[in-house]
């Protein structure tokens, strides 16, 4: 499955959020979510170049007391990607496997999380640990899709709200979390 999706830093989710409502749009309880992210030594090496095409991520994400494994590989973009993911009885297992195949735990990313879904759209207002808040809209779609038309596609449905590209972030929150641990390492 591929999935296609805009982010953008969003200056006020309670506004956001209400104006959606209005719309129809019927948003989840928050969700917290913690997500464990590994890299290779090749992904290392993506994450110092910034150029990602091909970049495999694998994460553990814990929330409501389960854990989901995921790997994303990146196509067109960070916001581009082919997605597999699959629940894990034994997330300690999972972790100890990863770190035989020379993956080891890169970033943290915790966020809260409220969802929406309209039709073949989800929308997620999130609140991320040391980063700031966001919106996403993705679509998940066949893997032959053009992404260029999906992109356009899901900012049609944010116009009518206000919403553009001048607020969009064309970085996932691993990456965005990779920046902001070098930057306050070299602080120290």
């Amino acid at each position: 499955m591929r999935e296609i999706e805009i982010k953008l830093r969003a200056k006020n989710l309670d506004i956001i959020e209400q104006s959606f409502k209005e719309k129809g749009w019927v948003f989840s309880e928050p969700i917290f979510q913690h997500d464990v992210v590994y890299s290779s030594k090749a992904n290392n090496e993506a994450y110092d170049k910034l150029e990602k095409e091909g970049y495999i991520a694998i994460r553990i994400r814990y929330q409501d007391n389960k854990a989901t494994l995921t790997l994303k590989k990146q196509l067109s973009s960070e916001m581009d990607n082919l997605e597999y993911e699959s629940v894990v009885e034994n997330p300690k297992d999972v972790h100890e496997m990863l770190l035989a195949l020379g993956w080891k735990p890169e970033v943290e990313v915790k966020k809260t999380r409220k969802k929406a879904k309209m039709g073949e759209y989800e929308l997620c207002l999130d609140r991320v640990e040391n980063l700031g808040d966001y919106l996403e809209i993705e679509k998940l779609t066949d893997d032959n899709v053009d992404p260029v038309k999906v992109v356009a596609e899901l900012y049609g449905i944010l116009e009518p709200f206000g919403l553009s590209n001048k607020d969009e972030e064309s970085m996932g929150y691993d990456t965005l979390m990779w920046q902001f641990n070098k930057k306050n390492e070299n602080k120290k």
